[in-house]
C-alpha cells in the first residue's frame, strides 16, 4: 500500500464525527418533514365530531390543531403501540 491509499482509512475520532453529522442529517430530514405536514395542516378544516367516536371535538382543539380528526380520547388510544 503506498501513502495515497491510507487517506481513505478513518480514524475511530474520524468515524464518530461521521456518524453524528448522519445522524444530525437524519434529524434535519425529519424536522423539516414534520414542518411540511404541519404547514400543509394549517389550510385543513377540522370537524366538530370525532371520526372515531362521534363525540364532540372541544373548538379550543379545533382552533389549536388544524385538521384535527379525532377527540384527545380516541387520538391517544390511536397513538398507543399495542
Amino acid at each position: 500500500m503506498n501513502k495515497d491509499e491510507y487517506e481513505f482509512i478513518e480514524t475511530p475520532r474520524e468515524e464518530q464525527e461521521a456518524a453524528q453529522l448522519a445522524h444530525l442529517l437524519e434529524m434535519d430530514a425529519a424536522i423539516m418533514k414534520h414542518r411540511a405536514k404541519q404547514d400543509a395542516r394549517k389550510h385543513m378544516v377540522s370537524l366538530e365530531e370525532c371520526v372515531e367516536c362521534g363525540e364532540p371535538i372541544p373548538e379550543a382543539r379545533q382552533k389549536a390543531v388544524p385538521g384535527v380528526t379525532m377527540c384527545i380520547e380516541c387520538a391517544n388510544l390511536s397513538e398507543k403501540p399495542w
